[in-house]
């Protein structure tokens, strides 16, 4: 595996790019085509399905739907495979729509009519699966393997339905099975792991995830999984590689990709454990992997050897990335001025970068630029509208330096409504709550996060939250909690004085 493919699937693992839809001029041709023959026959079945099905294709589900549920009031009952082919895209539809009840009604009609149909089988087994009807799952995945007595979709297909139902040992045999039907091919050991996770054997997850990671030429899938496991249970994941790497003549690649799980998973030691010994061989010496070792010392509060290897990968691609974390670095070692120029050339490299424009600001606040910071933070802000750190550090500085109250309320009633759904989003939706004084809506947030999530990031969060608000027994509480949940950011947890989103009442 060379190291630089392994970078790119750990990115793409992490970030899923937003892209937006575009309508190609060959499908708009066709959707032209399709309802300029409606408009003349506006029940013709078989157009309106090719036009479903289109529309399905396109992800315009709404407009799939209207199109098949109108195919399938047209269509004559003898017209048998014409009904099945529509009420199978109806049902990839309701799936897309998250109609989940509504999708298991249209694929039974479908079986109705041909029993023995393969791909709809294997559709209502996965249909019934979700709506937590193991029992029924199992029924289809069954009769596939009537129809072919060596599915591997049926054997993966009863061990997930067995699974559920708490049949560990029988889930386990159709597992071999399912393993021996394709025992060379990654996804096989994606969906082993996928299996094991649902039993909550995250030891065997993690080792099905590494067999996949061997095997496959494109890592995207089991790294993803991986990164997913590395959250739940990080030592499980840890221990596969570590017996891995004592098995394997090729290691830098599984010192890179533990590396880059330990550090989503804010195991930030084992971070710089893996990137150090990434970077012992020659092969490793690039410039994301010293740019990673400077993010695991920065977090683990080392903030000079954080400022020499975000200067070597600076040297080697000066890219907006590294930038800002050099600039955080200066501003953690008291170096505004230096801040404000590496923030500033990230923001010129990338002038979208929201990351970059609030490292500008936080440095001129430091240098009490206080206008300056401002100008930052609002092109930020129009730049990611949801940004709510940007949101809060404008709050703190209108409340706090700029004499503006009413626009630092603005922005904490416009973070109080925003849909938190992260551990930091859910903490500054709180804040904002109380700071714009709404305080019972702000414990009743953080009190209910913390009944959801016991993780260490959503303890640190909730301590930082009543560091802020005043409780002070309850901060220290939850941060001890943290630490023992193995909280690993020291620099969050020693140095940190960012605006009202640190833990700095109660150090």
């Amino acid at each position: 595996m060379n190291i630089k493919h392994l970078i790119v699937a750990s990115l793409m693992a992490v970030a899923a790019p937003c892209m937006a839809q575009t309508i190609s001029p060959i499908a708009k041709a066709m959707l032209d085509a399709y309802t300029e023959i409606l408009q003349e026959d506006p029940n013709d079945y078989l157009t309106l399905y090719q036009r479903g099905a289109q529309y399905h294709a396109m992800s315009m589900y709404d407009q799939a739907l209207a199109d098949v549920t109108k195919a399938i009031q047209f269509t004559p009952e003898k017209e048998k495979e014409m009904l099945v082919d529509e009420y199978s895209l109806l049902a990839d539809i309701s799936i897309e729509l998250e109609r989940y009840p509504v999708a298991l009604e249209a694929i039974d009609n479908a079986l109705a009519i041909n029993p023995t149909e393969y791909a709809n089988l294997y559709k209502r087994g996965n249909i019934c699966l979700y709506l937590k009807q193991p029992e029924e799952a199992y029924k289809s995945f069954q009769a596939l393997q009537r129809l072919k007595s060596r599915s591997q979709e049926a054997f993966f297909g009863m061990a997930k339905a067995d699974a559920m139902m708490g049949k560990e040992d029988e889930a386990r045999e159709f597992m071999k099975q399912a393993e021996a039907a394709d025992p060379t091919n990654y996804i096989t050991f994606c969906r082993l792991g996928d299996i094991c996770m649902d039993m909550n054997d995250h030891d065997g997850a993690a080792a099905n995830y590494l067999s996949a990671f061997g095997l496959a030429d494109d890592t995207s899938r089991p790294v993803a999984s991986l990164f997913v496991l590395s959250e739940k249970d990080f030592p499980a994941v840890a221990n596969a590689i570590d017996y891995a790497i004592s098995k394997s003549s090729k290691t830098l690649p599984l010192y890179f990709l533990k590396g880059n799980l330990a550090s989503a998973a804010g195991n930030y030691q084992e971070a710089y454990n893996a990137f150090k010994s990434v970077l012992d061989s020659s092969e490793g010496k690039e410039a994301s992997v010293y740019m990673q070792l400077a993010e695991a010392c920065y977090n683990l509060n080392m903030m000079s050897e954080a400022d020499t290897n975000a200067g070597i990968s600076i040297s080697m691609a000066e890219i907006p990335e590294a930038l800002i974390l050099k600039s955080r670095i200066n501003l953690a070692q008291g170096n505004a001025a230096f801040a404000l120029s590496n923030a500033t050339k990230a923001a010129k490299l990338n002038p979208a970068s929201s990351e970059a424009l609030v490292a500008v600001a936080l440095a001129n606040i430091a240098l009490d630029d206080d206008q300056a910071a401002l100008a930052a933070l609002n092109e930020a802000v129009m730049n990611d509208a949801a940004n709510t750190e940007a949101l809060m550090i404008r709050a703190w500085l209108n409340a706090n330096k700029l004499n503006n109250e009413k626009g630092a309320a603005a922005d904490y009633a416009r973070v109080a409504l925003t849909d938190a759904k992260k551990p930091a989003e859910i903490r500054n939706k709180a804040l904002a709550q109380t700071l714009g004084g709404k305080k019972l809506d702000g414990d009743a947030t953080m009190v209910k996060a913390l009944a959801a999530d016991s993780s260490k990031d959503m303890l640190y969060n909730g301590a930082v939250y009543y560091a802020q608000t005043g409780n002070l027994d309850r901060a220290k509480e939850l941060l001890n909690q943290a630490k023992r949940a193995g909280y690993q950011n020291q620099f969050n947890l020693e140095s940190n004085q960012t605006a009202n989103l640190t833990v700095a009442p109660i150090r």
